[in-house]
């Protein structure tokens, strides 16, 4: 009975890059939730040990792996104490050091709500909003993400946000939540209604959001993937930015396809001196279907159709990425040999459990 008090969980701090913010790390927390809770800009993406972006190296301290680092890190970064932030919790306090992201003027928030409405999109996509209990300060940036928490599900879900947010409602979040087979929340969500259900949100989230530049920009999606880029391209117009874009949208058949009238407003509403192009792309399209459109993977298409033909000048360019990791991964290698900077590439990685280390 005793050894219950001398095992207890205990907070510890974490300093920062010699000194220059010394945060406390709860017990049972890990190191970015304290870091992004303090305010500081820690890179990150995918919050569930997958993409690396919250990689720092470990100077002094004792350290718990939530997860197996060697999924995501090399031999030597692991030889030389690097720790993925999101999956890192504290046995005693630490020293570490890590390359810090571009600051954010944002406030995580913690909210309550209630499903307000579940919205079908395709056969496998439906539009979720979430109207909140009390009242907030909208921050956010267009391309983030929030944590969604329900009672029945084991673990908080991550999912983009739909829209703008000036686009929403003062108190609602709308996100497109693809069905993955198997997958707990999606699987729980698509059973019956889930109108007037309790839901916990965390947000915002991630570092996937609209650089400022006078450049072309492309952008590729796939799937529930639409939600961020729509979103962005949502504040392009807001700003009335003044640059040319493609969004090449990729599915397997037509019944996938959705947002079709949101793209046509967004191109009506792109600045009149600039351009904007949404090409949809199948990949699976049926034998003896009417689809007259493009064919083969969207980032096949885009080099035979722009790359190829010189049509799109991809030098000083900026690319916007959001779908599943395979085709994130082939579209950064294509954008990459037509001379964008790897630094001009930012993407977000749609990750469901066969894309989780672990199966988590």
């Amino acid at each position: 009975m005793f050894g219950l008090f001398g095992n207890k969980k205990q907070d510890h701090t974490a300093t920062i890059n010699n000194g220059e913010a010394t945060i406390t790390v709860k017990a049972g927390d890990n190191l970015l939730k304290a870091a992004l809770e303090a305010g500081l800009a820690w890179p990150h993406d995918c919050r569930v040990g997958s993409c690396g972006t919250c990689k720092c190296v470990i100077k002094k301290g004792k350290i718990k792996a939530l997860t197996d680092f060697s999924y995501v890190l090399d031999g030597e970064q692991l030889k030389a104490g690097t720790a993925l932030a999101c999956q890192t919790a504290l046995k005693t306090d630490i020293e570490v050091d890590v390359e810090m992201g571009e600051a954010l003027a944002t406030q995580l928030l913690e909210l309550e709500g209630k499903i307000s409405q579940v919205n079908e999109l395709t056969h496998d996509i439906k539009e979720l909003v979430v109207k909140c209990d009390t009242s907030f300060k909208r921050e956010m940036m267009a391309g983030q993400y929030a944590e969604i928490s329900v009672k029945d599900i084991s673990a908080p879900r991550s999912y983009s946000f739909a829209k703008a947010p000036r686009n929403e409602k003062d108190d609602e979040f709308s996100f497109y939540i693809r069905k993955v087979p198997g997958g707990e929340f999606t699987e729980w969500l698509f059973a019956e209604n889930r109108v007037g259900t309790e839901i916990k949100l965390g947000a915002p989230y991630g570092q996937f959001y609209h650089r400022p530049l006078n450049t072309q920009m492309v952008c590729m999606a796939g799937g529930s993937g639409m939600s961020a880029i729509k979103a962005i391209l949502e504040e392009c117009v807001l700003e009335q930015v003044e640059r040319n874009c493609i969004f090449l949208f990729g599915a397997q058949e037509e019944r996938d396809l959705y947002c079709d009238e949101d793209m046509q407003r967004i191109k009506q509403q792109w600045h009149k001196d600039y351009k904007f192009e949404y090409v949809t792309v199948l990949s699976a399209n049926k034998e003896g279907s009417s689809w007259t459109g493009p064919t083969g993977y969207v980032t096949d298409y885009f080099k035979q159709a722009y790359m190829d033909t010189s049509t799109f000048d991809l030098k000083d360019a900026q690319g916007y990425l959001c779908g599943p990791p395979p085709m994130i991964d082939s579209a950064i290698e294509l954008l990459k040999s037509g001379g964008i900077d790897e630094d001009s590439i930012y993407y977000d990685k749609f990750l469901d459990a066969s894309s989780i280390p672990g199966g988590r």
